[in-house]
């Protein structure tokens, strides 16, 4: 399954052409009537009719649920009273047919005529807009599922705006804006299903590594400093290299975490196929993946082989001032800055930050000015501040452009922000000679 498993197929009908009037005339009976037409009465539709029913709307359901295939955002549609809208819509329309392949149906949730219902009524309205250049408000739609075709199952959708300003051929680019967005919206169960798959294999092949005895790991450990994986990397280059080639030696020893190890790889592979990463995006995806299991099996290892390691052993440890900008003091004045975000930019805004996060969009400055702090930075040196934030903001969306942070777009966004509104504090407390006193003025202000 991948980007390929939701196929959808457009054809525009422009005013006084003659594929439009048999759109109105004889397509939509066509949909609701052939055979494979799907005419069974679902839940949502008996739940509907009960609702109109009661509400005495005389009319609306003059043909009983399940004597028509055609339905629309509010509920069934009898073939007539289709007929009538499509007759007395101004523009053009559009003709849609969404399919997938039968085998895949069920696990898209795209199975039944109520899980089609269901989709089209929650994301057809805004894809529909996105290719036909109009507001939500004004797309009008009918569809009708088909179970005839062998290989796959089908939804005819006829779609126009309500005031007739679809009048025109849909662009490409908008067109696959639609498809992009259809498609993401069909494989989200299948998205979530291999991201928790993916954790999951994660944490056994972590669990794995924890439990080889520390007997069997033949790794020479430097005899002081901070023992983890990223910190050898850096420090101690060839011990890290003893670390990696002790997982491969135990992966062949332990089934196991060599299992474990393929589970993971599988569906990091298949979570790439189906956000639609291809060639070298897709290898450095992948990669980048399997250098994170690396790195957290390998502080796994670390920790068997060493549970109790300090730094250095108690009586040589000696007491020095901690320094006034060091990296103790940045990291809570960052903890500071981050509680101040959290709490001070709005919901909405910070949801909008994590899509945009998200779709690899910068994050608005904008969402920062309910911060106080950032406020006054602006106020104290608006062009240094702005710049810096904006610059903290360009860097960030540049270096993210080959993750996909899923879940985690929304703590991308908070840390984002966070730094940009303290790129704007130093911009501004670096600016003038009352740069001491606007600093402490700030910093007790964010510790309030």
């Amino acid at each position: 399954m991948g980007r390929s498993s939701l196929f959808v197929n457009a054809r525009v009908h422009l005013p006084g052409s003659k594929g439009r009037a048999t759109v109105a005339t004889s397509t939509v009976g066509y949909i609701a009537t052939r055979p494979g037409a799907d005419m069974s009465a679902t839940p949502s539709d008996l739940r509907r009719a009960e609702l109109a029913e009661r509400m005495a709307l005389a009319g609306y359901y003059a043909e009983r649920p399940g004597s028509t295939a055609l339905f629309d955002q509010d509920g069934q549609v009898p073939l007539r009273e289709a007929r009538t809208r499509l007759a007395a819509a101004e523009g053009a329309i559009a003709t849609w047919v969404v399919s997938v392949r039968r085998e895949e149906a069920d696990e898209l949730a795209l199975g039944c005529k109520e899980e089609w219902q269901r989709w089209c009524r929650r994301e057809l309205n805004p894809a529909l807009a996105a290719a036909m250049g109009v507001p939500e408000s004004s797309v009008r739609w009918v569809a009708a599922e088909h179970e005839n075709a062998e290989n796959s199952k089908h939804v005819h959708v006829i779609s126009w705006s309500s005031d007739g300003s679809f009048s025109s051929v849909m662009p490409r680019q908008r067109l696959e804006r639609a498809r992009a967005m259809l498609t993401d919206a069909a494989l989200a169960p299948a998205v979530e299903a291999a991201l928790r798959e993916r954790d999951i294999a994660r944490s056994l092949a972590v669990d794995a590594v924890r439990r080889i005895p520390a007997e069997e790991a033949r790794v020479s450990l430097p005899p002081t400093g901070r023992i983890s994986y990223a910190h050898l990397r850096r420090w101690h280059p060839e011990t890290a290299g003893e670390v990696r080639e002790e997982l491969a030696r135990a992966a062949e020893r332990h089934p196991a975490i060599r299992d474990a190890e393929e589970r993971y790889r599988v569906a990091v592979e298949r979570y790439a196929d189906l956000k639609g990463l291809g060639g070298g995006e897709r290898d450095r995806y992948v990669g980048d993946a399997m250098r994170d299991l690396t790195a957290r099996r390998a502080n796994a290892l670390l920790r068997t082989i060493a549970p109790d390691r300090t730094e250095a052993p108690e009586s040589s440890r000696t007491l020095v001032p901690a320094p006034l900008d060091g990296p103790a003091t940045r990291r809570q004045r960052e903890r500071r800055m981050r509680c101040e975000v959290a709490a001070c930019v709005p919901h909405r805004e910070m949801a909008e930050a994590a899509a945009a996060v998200h779709e690899h969009r910068p994050v608005p400055t904008g969402t920062l000015r309910a911060c106080p702090t950032y406020l006054t930075a602006v106020r104290r040196a608006p062009a240094a501040a702005t710049r810096a934030a904006l610059s903290v903001i360009e860097d960030a969306t540049v270096s993210s452009g080959r993750r996909d942070f899923g879940d985690e777009a929304g703590d991308e966004a908070l840390r984002i922000l966070t730094g940009a509104a303290l790129a704007a504090l130093r911009a501004a407390t670096g600016a003038g000679g009352a740069a001491a006193r606007l600093k402490n003025t700030m910093e007790k202000g964010m510790r309030v």
